[in-house]
């Protein structure tokens, strides 16, 4: 789509332009019918040689107009009209006898110069103003005559003069008058003309954000199509509940869920960025994530999270690009055979809920997203003895780094376990609602600044550990 400033010159240039046909038109013609009658005047009076300097005038106006309707050398046209208005008064003056028997005939080069300043620009206008300034001086001190001049006979110096003054004053006001009304419309019409431009780009706009909104729509649905099925986590968790509220229409916080030979695994990923971007490096985490549990098989959750990192750095080819994207994980690895989980996290939080108590696992190593060699082999696995009451959270950082809408405080991690732990003792939906509601009202009407996912889970029963069956059993 072209700039709106852009369009609106070009409107406003071709308006100027327009009423700048209108304005040389205007002259052209009246111009013309001042010269008619003192044309006819000259036959009448029997001068008919005097007769040919307004009849020129109305045949070179005549010629000029028909380019210049046609938008054809305009400047050209324009200038040899205003020549000719401005001489021909003094040539016809000289022809007449001079100042005294025509009585300031060239005072009919007002008119022409009123017009001219008000067409030309810059140093032109002022080319204009000079030339008849001279020649005005000129005609008042030396009164040239040309030999063989045709002055009128019969006719008092006096009378000519009152008619030239007479006519000629009201005629630069009616050139000057409609000029002004002329700039008057001009400016009308460029308001006119720039509302209309600017709804155009209104209803433009809306229809591509339309468009594009209902492009991301349907991108979000692909994103969330790609979630688990929460039937096929039936046997990991007896319950499951997500909050997730991504900043725009598609997100780069995601779900990931994969099963491989006596091993399943459950991810929570917060890519680099947010909207289209975000949803981006998703897609290709999610892509290299399959690739290494299928590929590896028999991973631990701390070996998945350093091969996709590495897998990562590979594809983005860091060396050579300098692209420091990546993605922050946390995940729980639920092994099968051993009836044993495990959990890893880099950059997202992993909660163990046991009661009331809250442990809270560190997932960050230096605080940087970005991962690569020895770094990546301090990443910790955490083993997680399951229990009756044990429930699982695992969250990105959209969460803590939520502004507040009063103090721009930040929700943080502390206040995450605290709002967490307030309602440990009530079931894990109400827990999970009391959660939304403290987060909704801290966040009140303040943009979200990333997307934000919490996920609260309780392991399935199978998952409880042999130790705490046992010492059930004892007690």
């Amino acid at each position: 789509m072209e700039p709106i400033n852009t369009v609106r010159a070009r409107h406003i240039d071709l308006l100027r332009l327009q009423g700048e046909r209108r304005m040389f038109a205007t002259m052209a013609l009246s111009m013309s019918a001042c010269a008619a009658i003192w044309s006819l005047w000259c036959l009448w009076r029997g001068m008919a040689a005097a007769a040919v300097v307004p009849g020129a005038y109305i045949a070179l106006a005549g010629l000029m107009l028909i380019p210049a309707v046609r938008a054809r050398n305009e400047h050209l046209t324009r200038r040899v009209l205003l020549s000719a208005g401005l001489l021909l008064p003094f040539v016809f003056q000289m022809m007449l006898g001079g100042t005294g028997p025509s009585g300031m005939v060239m005072l009919w080069c007002l008119p022409t110069l009123v017009v001219a300043v008000n067409l030309e620009r810059g140093r032109n206008r002022y080319a204009y103003l000079g030339i008849t300034g001279v020649l005005l001086s000129l005609f008042a001190w030396l009164d040239p005559v040309l030999p063989g001049a045709y002055p009128p006979e019969g006719l008092h110096p006096r009378t000519l003069l009152a008619f030239n003054l007479a006519t000629s004053m009201p005629a630069n006001f009616i050139l000057a008058d409609r000029m002004l009304a002329a700039q008057r419309a001009l400016r009308r019409r460029v308001l006119e003309g720039q509302r209309e431009i600017e709804n155009r780009f209104v209803v433009a706009l809306e229809e591509r954000n339309r468009e594009m909104q209902q492009s991301l729509d349907y991108a979000g649905r692909i994103q969330l199509a790609l979630w688990p099925d929460r039937d096929k986590l039936g046997g990991l968790f007896d319950e499951l509940f997500v909050h997730y509220t991504p900043k725009e229409a598609v997100g780069g916080d995601l779900i990931w869920h994969a099963r491989v030979e006596n091993k399943s695994y459950f991810m929570v990923l917060d890519c680099t960025g947010h909207g289209v971007p975000g949803s981006l490096m998703g897609m290709l985490i999610h892509g290299l994530l399959n690739e290494v549990v299928h590929t590896g098989r028999d991973l631990g959750a701390a070996q998945v999270v350093r091969r996709t990192q590495q897998l990562l750095d590979d594809r983005l080819d860091r060396a050579r690009t300098g692209n420091t994207d990546g993605a922050e994980m946390a995940v729980l690895c639920f092994d099968h055979g051993r009836r044993e989980v495990t959990c890893a996290g880099l950059g997202c939080g992993i909660i163990v809920q046991d009661g009331t108590e809250l442990v809270h696992l560190k997932g960050r190593l230096g605080g940087s997203r970005l991962m690569t060699g020895a770094r990546l082999d301090q990443l910790q696995e955490h083993r997680i003895a399951v229990g009756p009451d044990t429930r699982l959270f695992l969250y990105t950082d959209g969460v803590a780094d939520q502004f507040c809408a009063d103090d721009r405080r930040k929700f943080t991690r502390g206040r995450l376990e605290r709002t967490l732990r307030e309602a440990a003792h009530l079931p894990a939906h109400a827990q999970m609602a009391h959660f939304q509601d403290t987060f909704a009202q801290w966040r009140g009407d303040t943009p979200l600044v990333d997307d934000v996912l919490l996920v609260g889970t309780i392991p399935a029963a199978c998952w409880h550990s042999a130790e705490l069956d046992d010492q059930e059993e004892a007690a």
